[in-house]
C-alpha cells in the first residue's frame, strides 16, 4: 500500500468520525487512538511481527463499519415511522387507488 493510499485511508476515517460527531474529532479518544496507531505503523508493520498489511486491513474494516453505521442511522431516520397505508404505498410508486364503490 502506497503512502498516498495510507493517507487517503486516514483522511476517510477522520471524515467519518467528523460526520459521526457532527464536529471536529480532534478532542476524542478515537482520534488520538487512530493517529497513534498510524504513527506507530508508519515505518513498517513487520517490526511488530504482524501480517504485512494487518493494520491497514483493520483500518479499512473500521472505516466500513463507520460508514455502514452512518448509513444505517440515515435509513432508520427515513423509515422509522412504521408501515405505510395502501394509499401512501401506491403514491410512492406512482399509482392511484381507485375509489371504493358506493351505492
Amino acid at each position: 500500500m502506497s503512502k498516498i493510499d495510507k493517507l487517503r485511508l486516514l483522511r476517510s476515517l477522520l471524515r467519518e468520525l467528523r460526520e459521526a460527531k457532527m464536529s471536529s474529532p480532534r478532542n476524542t479518544m478515537a482520534y488520538g487512538y487512530l493517529m497513534d496507531q498510524f504513527r506507530k505503523n508508519q515505518v513498517t508493520s513487520e517490526k511488530f511481527c504482524k501480517e504485512h498489511n494487518e493494520m491497514w486491513h483493520q483500518a479499512q474494516t473500521y472505516l466500513c463499519m463507520l460508514k455502514s453505521t452512518r448509513e444505517h442511522e440515515a435509513l432508520q431516520a427515513a423509515y422509522k415511522r412504521g408501515e405505510r397505508t395502501v394509499e401512501e404505498s401506491a403514491k410512492l410508486v406512482g399509482l392511484k387507488i381507485p375509489k371504493p364503490y358506493e351505492e
